[in-house]
C-alpha cells in the first residue's frame, strides 16, 4: 500500500501537497499533529473532498478540540470513519486537556494500521498493544522540535525493531522551531538473520510530502515471530 506523509507550512500548501501525493498514487495521506492549533483551522471538508475524489484515506494529522486531542480518520468515502485520542498528554497540555482511554486501529484494504499520536509512541505498551491486536503499521502524527529529534528518531526506530512494525512519522515542519524530518521505517531481517530497518522515505527541512510503498507481507514472518516470543509474567521482589 502507497502511503505519503506530508510537510506543509499553511492549509493552502497541506491541501496541494496531500492532493500531489494523490496524485501519485497514495491510498493512505499522513500529515502531523498540530500543523494547525483547533480543529476548527483543520480544512475537513478539503480533505472528505479528495479522500471521495482519489478514493483514498486522509489522515489530516492531530489537533486539539477544545476537550482532547484528537486524530480524525477519513475514508475513502469521505466519511470520518473515527477519532484516534491522544493518550499521553505532553506538558502543558495535562493543564487543559482530557487524555484519550484507548488506542485506535482501522483496516484498509485488508491491512491492520494503528494511530499513535506524537508523546503515546515513548509509551513501549502503546504500540505493543496495538500489534498484538492485529496491527501491521502505525501511523504516527508528531510536532517535534530541533531540540528533540534526534532522540525522537530513536523511539521511532526503537518502536519498529521491537515489534516488528512500520512506522510512518510525520512531523511538523514550521522553521526556526520545527524541522520536519518526517520518516518511513520498515522492519526487514538481513542475510546474517539480524532484523534491520529500512528508511522508505524521508524529508528534510522542507515543505514537500513523500511516498512509500509498504508491504505488510515483506516482514509478516519476522512480526510473527516476535508476537510469539512476548511473555506475560510478573515481577517477583526480593526482601
Amino acid at each position: 500500500m502507497k502511503i505519503a506523509i506530508v510537510q506543509s507550512s499553511s492549509v493552502s500548501s497541506a491541501l496541494v501537497l496531500t492532493e500531489k501525493a494523490l496524485l501519485s498514487g497514495a491510498k493512505l495521506v499522513l500529515l502531523p499533529e498540530k500543523w494547525v492549533k483547533t480543529i476548527e483551522e483543520l480544512p475537513l471538508n478539503e480533505f472528505q473532498r479528495l479522500a471521495i475524489k482519489y478514493t483514498a484515506y486522509i489522515i489530516p494529522g492531530a489537533v486539539e478540540d477544545g476537550v482532547s486531542i484528537i486524530s480524525p480518520i477519513i475514508d475513502s468515502n469521505g466519511n470520518i470513519k473515527g477519532l484516534a485520542k491522544k493518550l499521553h498528554l505532553f506538558n502543558k497540555e495535562r493543564e487543559k486537556l482530557i487524555p484519550g482511554t484507548y488506542s485506535t486501529i482501522f483496516s484498509i484494504s485488508g491491512i491492520k494500521v494503528g494511530i499513535a499520536i506524537c508523546y503515546d509512541l515513548d509509551f513501549p505498551e502503546v504500540i505493543r498493544k496495538m500489534v498484538l491486536k492485529g496491527a501491521e503499521i502505525i501511523l504516527v502524527p508528531s510536532k517535534i522540535s530541533y531540540n528533540g529529534i534526534e532522540i525522537w528518531r530513536e523511539y521511532l526506530r526503537v518502536r519498529s525493531l521491537e515489534n516488528r512494525v512500520a512506522i510512518v512519522n510525520a512531523n511538523v515542519y514550521s522553521p526556526p522551531d520545527y524541522p520536519g524530518k518526517s520518516v518511513i521505517f520498515v522492519p526487514y531481517k538481513r542475510s546474517d538473520n539480524i532484523v534491520d530497518l529500512l528508511t522508505l522515505a524521508e524529508l528534510g527541512e522542507e515543505e514537500n510530502f513523500a511516498i512509500a510503498d509498504i508491504n505488510p507481507l515483506s516482514y509478516f514472518h519476522i512480526r510473527l515471530e516476535r508476537i510469539k516470543e512476548i511473555k506475560d509474567f510478573d515481577v517477583m521482589e526480593l526482601q
